[in-house]
């Protein structure tokens, strides 16, 4: 995935491996895991997850992009200034 950082564009490689949640802990038995962020467009397709795992990877972990703002995500998607 091609995001934009400070205006150029860095190449992220995102995996196969998203995020989930562990109910096996917390229930004591091991059980079906599902994605922290598995909202699908209308059209059935994962986007979102893919740009917030790319997210993640650019800035080191999910840890590192805990809140944020609408125009900062357009700037690292498009590169274009934003307000």
């Amino acid at each position: 995935m091609r995001l934009y950082v400070r205006g150029e564009p860095v190449n992220v490689i995102v995996d196969d491996r998203m995020p989930v949640y562990d109910y096996s802990y917390a229930a004591g038995y091991s059980v079906n895991y599902p994605w922290l962020n598995d909202s699908q467009s209308k059209a059935g397709a994962y986007w979102l997850t893919i740009l917030e795992k790319a997210m993640a990877k650019l800035n080191v972990n999910y840890t590192g992009i805990n809140g944020g703002e609408v125009a900062q995500a357009m700037r690292y998607m498009t590169g274009m200034p934003t307000m």
